[in-house]
């Protein structure tokens, strides 16, 4: 038995190394969403750019496309080399969409979220959140109606 259970613990952590070491792993569902598509590497790099109509000096990213019946959700990941570097760049979205407000985006406040300091705001019909969790930003948009559930499960689930 002992060998069996080394065996299991041996193949368990192949597994689970890789996804924690990666940083370019979303959860596999958020709310009642599912992953549908992930994109990572320089195909996620320039989707990023693409969103901010600029070159954004961030270390690596990823894209999570989310799927549930009629219901759909994106998340956005910009990794930078440090803490600081994350919430400063947080801090500068949190300001062009202040200076957007009316303009595309409406009903911008910081709220708290599993303990959590996160910026929402509403636009284009969805819910939109993005907040710092350690190196990363993300962003999240979402329907209204999906957005309290799904933002506290990517909270909770993103490292």
């Amino acid at each position: 038995m002992t060998v069996f259970r080394s065996l299991l613990f041996g193949l368990s952590l192949l597994l689970v190394i890789p996804a924690l070491t990666r940083g370019d792993s979303l959860p596999q569902s958020i709310g009642s969403l599912r992953l549908e598509q992930l994109q990572v590497g320089e195909e996620a790099r320039q989707e990023i750019d693409r969103l901010h109509g600029k070159h954004l000096n961030f270390r690596k990213g990823c894209v999570g496309t989310y799927v549930g019946g009629d219901t759909k959700a994106k998340v956005w990941v910009s990794e930078y080399d440090s803490e600081v570097e994350a919430a400063k760049a947080n801090e500068r979205m949190a300001q062009e969409i202040q200076a957007m407000e009316g303009n595309g985006f409406w009903h911008f406040r910081e709220i708290s979220i599993s303990e959590m300091s996160v910026n929402f705001v509403m636009g284009q019909g969805q819910a939109h959140y993005f907040f710092q969790k350690g190196k990363r930003v993300i962003w999240l948009t979402v329907d209204p109606s999906e957005a309290s559930e799904t933002v506290t499960d990517l909270i909770d689930q993103v490292p």
